[in-house]
């Protein structure tokens, strides 16, 4: 059933394992995301602190991210892919375990050893998409997941309110494992020729790769305006809406629906694809949407409406990693940036819930309020960035173009005229 659903959508096997682990990744994350920091509280920690420990994992992320791409050049990728999600499994038993929220450190940096797996998968799926990056990579790392976030709350809902909150980390053990499982299936590596060897990267080369400036701001910007709000939503919703822990896991769930919705509209629509900033747009307008909604409303049943928007968050921050994949021209860059995109979008929305836990300590709307002012004075700086990119885009059609026709006139005089007699 599994290979029927990726066949449907039109994925090669390859691709079809990408598929599964990312949903059993995004699946375990789902599991517990939504009551992570509710968990933080319970285990004795002020909001303040809620905060830090959320932001911290940002720093740890960089500490991790930022040698992945030179350990890819000297290990197989898909040892690493395992090992990584092995630790991180290990961090979801230590947090199902946890009395004291100071044990929490121990999940907070193996789910960093984790995040690895991302740029690794992101370059592996990029090798085998051929002409159809962006739809590749919309179905496998948004449609996917979405899915498996809008379901898997729902699971950790009904099982926090059986067995409270430590049982949505066992979920999430549960979901890991049934990831690393795919990941065994991955293909390894070819051996790598002394040629290959001496073809490396490094991160200011691939920095200058032509849009790839613009689109990592791009997204830094975007994703820590929309975490500003999102990252504490569940302790808002908590604290001044009255609403229990295990209504909050579920309307995560609720949010990625949304995230399903808008992934498919990606998949099918050539223009957004064409076009990813403008997706990008659509995604921010949604997440601003639930930000205003749950901001301005007592009532739970509008609430849980609004939240199909909550998931513009990750619709835009995998439309960034689509639109990279495209636009890299030199493939031996790819892997390094996917790992800056990584890097800069994990310290956009980790570091956001530092600030966001200080302005909750003032006023615990105020988040939320400081999140819709950024994602709005975003939107118009998102069109631009767009027209530029479809500019420099046009340009390197006209640029290749060109370079065929030279080649075509070089070869046609090159050619030795015909003999006399030739028919």
């Amino acid at each position: 059933m599994r290979r029927g659903v990726a066949e449907r959508l039109g994925l090669s096997r390859e691709i079809s394992y990408v598929f599964w682990a990312m949903i059993g990744i995004e699946a375990a994350y789902g599991a517990y995301g939504g009551i992570w920091p509710l968990w933080i509280e319970a285990l004795g920690a002020p909001v303040s602190i809620v905060g830090l420990v959320l932001g911290s994992a940002g720093i740890f992320r960089l500490l991790v991210l930022a040698p992945s791409a030179t350990l890819t050049e000297r290990f197989d990728p898909r040892t690493l892919m395992l090992v990584s999600r092995c630790v991180a499994a290990v961090g979801l038993l230590g947090a199902a375990l946890a009395t004291h929220w100071t044990q929490l450190w121990v999940m907070v940096i193996a789910t960093a050893i984790g995040e690895i797996v991302f740029p690794l998968s992101q370059n592996y799926l990029a090798a085998r998409a051929g002409d159809h990056r962006v739809r590749a990579f919309t179905l496998v790392f948004n449609v996917g997941p979405a899915v498996a976030f809008a379901l898997s709350p729902l699971a950790a809902g009904a099982l926090i309110a059986q067995y409270g909150m430590r049982a949505a980390f066992f979920l999430a053990l549960a979901f890991s494992l049934f990831s690393i499982g795919y990941f065994t299936r991955f293909s390894r590596r070819p051996p790598r020729t002394p040629h290959a060897a001496r073809e490396s990267s490094t991160y200011r080369e691939a920095f200058r790769e032509p849009g790839v400036r613009l689109l990592l701001t791009l997204q830094f910007a975007t994703i820590f305006a929309l975490a500003l709000g999102i990252s504490l939503l569940p302790n808002f919703l908590s604290d001044q809406r009255g609403i229990p822990a295990a209504v909050v896991a579920i309307l995560g769930g609720i949010g990625s629906t949304g995230s399903v919705v808008f992934g498919l509209a990606v998949a099918r629509s050539g223009r957004l694809q064409r076009f990813p900033l403008y997706g990008v747009i659509f995604a921010s307008i949604a997440a601003i949407v639930t930000l205003a909604v749950c901001a301005a409303v007592h009532w739970t049943p509008a609430i849980v409406v609004a939240f199909l928007g909550r998931g513009g968050l990750w619709s835009a921050w995998g439309l960034f990693i689509a639109a990279l994949g495209d636009i890299v021209t030199v493939e031996r860059h790819r892997q390094r940036v996917f790992t800056l995109s990584e890097m800069i979008g994990g310290t956009a929305f980790f570091s956001a819930p530092m600030l966001a836990g200080l302005l909750y300590s003032v006023r615990p709307v105020a988040p939320l309020l400081v999140s819709i002012a950024l994602a709005v004075a975003l939107l118009p700086v998102l069109v631009v960035g767009q027209r530029r990119l479809s500019a420099a885009h046009a340009a390197r059609e006209r640029h290749a173009d060109e370079a065929s026709r030279n080649r075509a006139v070089a070869a046609l005089s090159d050619r030795p005229p015909p003999v006399a007699g030739d028919a």
